[in-house]
């Protein structure tokens, strides 16, 4: 934001903190909910811990979400809701989580309204976090939305199941379900958020006819799959993938199957009838959790999911709305940061189970990355073969069918910290040095603006870098288009051009430095398909 923005913020939140007190208290249709003020941004109404199903616990495990139970009174909503069941994970990792409260009970959503009246029709911004779809949560202070609400927005934060409770698929539950499928119950999860929107959101300031759905990692993948799902049509309107991985899904519904039962097995439980889901369902969620072989990525279900996403896009078969998709260009730097050192052996065998026969033509681009060492090579090859042609694919398809796309390629490189852990950020002991370049997740902070709340040794150059990166979001969940004034222009995405809007100190255009590599393994998964 320019200083001129700051200035008219500054002032309009002054005005709007007299006025916040309007939407201080609003009528869903489960119940009354008390807000309350956003402690670091003025005029911004925040509302923790709102239900938008009912708990998915006893015979509501692995069913689609049920409607929210609804409550008497005023309920105060001044708590997150407890995180999905997930395994703790070490605090010697870049996205330790900590000792998170747990529950099967946690379908619950966060609430960031920047309207000082509730008939204000603000841009919806419907965050879905990553972690693999078996870790993170709705709630860390990374994920705080006030700084994108007070830009005149209002900001949603949701859970959803994660792991076997949210994607297990089984022959058992497909036979229940009258679709005839199972599977997909976090991204079912991530659709009734957005009923919940629909039906609510104008009663926070919000616009239900401008929603945007946006998420990193996994949850950046399943932003992808909802604006191929035919369940989402005028539930969304626009889409921002971050660091996704949904072009190249194949998962049939058959082998997650397979895959179920086989999990089920060494749970102790056989067999596909009523019997074998009461079993199931009776089994503690923490041993669930624990068992090895769980699913945790989503299915070609023929429903929720009708085929597999490259061919749904290229078909014209998605909702035709506007996307904003990029990555970053040290993604694997991040997610290998504990991975020792290789050799160019062994980096030559990973190639081959990866490319086959092009093995030797594809090492032989990553030739200056090889030069730094074998494992840096992987790690670049993996970043673009993953989550940087995953973006340029989706954009250039939805570019193929007339649809407006943009594509960024974050190279910023990001202080090293716990990113979901704000009061134990130094992960490292150095302060937050800038160890991993523009590392996967390291772009969260930016995009919500939240260097204030979370991390460590943050300069100048990033606090511009965060202000420009969220009013490009703000701005497209308005508008549809990115740009606005005071801020770089960033041109709509041509295949042909491959022009990509660089998000560095210096926010510029040019083509994308990875464009030829891209291109080259773009080919090699045609041909493979």
């Amino acid at each position: 934001m320019r200083i001129a923005g700051k200035l008219a913020l500054l002032l309009a939140t002054v005005c709007a903190g007299a006025a916040s007190a309007d939407i201080g208290e609003v009528e869903t249709r489960s119940g009354v909910l008390r807000g309350f003020a956003s402690a670091h941004q003025p005029g911004v109404t925040v509302f923790q811990g709102v239900a938008f199903a009912a708990p998915p616990t006893g015979e509501l495990r692995w069913r689609p979400p049920a409607a929210p139970i609804p409550f008497a009174g005023v309920k105060e909503a001044g708590r997150i809701g407890p995180a999905c069941w997930q395994a703790r994970n070490s605090d010697a990792s870049l996205y330790a989580r900590g000792n998170l409260h747990r529950s099967e009970d946690c379908l619950y959503l966060n609430v960031f309204s920047g309207a000082a009246q509730p008939d204000e029709r603000l841009p919806v911004l419907v965050w879905y976090h990553g972690g693999g779809n078996t870790t993170g949560h709705a709630g860390p202070p990374i994920f705080d939305g006030a700084n994108l609400a007070a830009r005149g927005a209002v900001v949603i934060t949701a859970n959803y199941r994660l792991g076997p409770l949210g994607f297990m698929a089984h022959p058992a539950l497909s036979a229940e379900s009258p679709a005839g499928v199972s599977g997909n119950y976090g991204l079912l999860d991530q659709l009734a958020a957005l009923e919940w929107v629909r039906d609510n959101i104008a009663a926070f300031g919000g616009d239900p006819e401008r929603v945007t759905i946006f998420g990193q990692s996994a949850g950046g993948t399943d932003v992808c799959l909802l604006q191929a799902s035919p369940l989402s049509e005028g539930l969304i309107h626009r889409v921002i993938g971050q660091s996704p991985v949904c072009i190249k899904l194949d998962t049939e519904l058959d082998e997650a199957h397979a895959a179920g039962v086989a999990w089920a097995r060494r749970l102790g439980v056989d067999g596909g009838d009523a019997a074998t889901l009461a079993d199931l369902r009776a089994v503690p969620a923490e041993q669930l959790i624990a068992t090895t072989g769980g699913a945790s990525a989503p299915v070609i279900d023929g429903w929720l999911i009708p085929d597999r996403p490259y061919d749904l896009f290229e078909s014209g078969a998605h909702n035709r709305i506007p996307v904003i998709v990029g990555g970053m260009s040290e993604e694997y730097h991040g997610l290998q940061h504990a991975a020792g050192p290789i050799s160019e052996a062994e980096l030559d065998e990973f190639l081959a189970g990866t490319f086959g026969g092009e093995a030797s033509a594809v090492k032989a681009n990553y030739g200056a990355a090889l030069d730094r060492s074998p494992l840096d090579a992987r790690k670049q090859i993996l970043g673009e073969n993953n989550f940087l042609l995953d973006a340029r694919m989706w954009a250039r398809l939805v570019a193929g069918h007339g649809n407006e796309a943009w594509v960024y390629y974050f190279t910023r490189p990001a202080p090293v910290f716990r990113l979901y852990v704000a009061d134990d950020p130094d992960l490292t002991g150095n302060g937050g040095e800038r160890l991993w370049g523009a590392y996967h997740s390291g772009d969260l902070a930016y995009v919500f603006d939240n260097l204030d709340l979370v991390g460590l040794d943050w300069e100048a150059a990033d606090h511009a870098l965060a202000d420009t990166v969220a009013d490009y979001w703000v701005n497209f969940a308005a508008t549809g288009n990115p740009n606005g004034p005071g801020l770089p222009p960033w041109p709509g995405y041509d295949p042909q051009a491959d022009v990509v809007q660089i998000l560095d100190a210096e926010v510029r255009s040019e083509r994308h430095p990875a464009s030829e590599n891209l291109q080259h393994l773009e080919e090699l998964y045609l041909r493979s398909r």
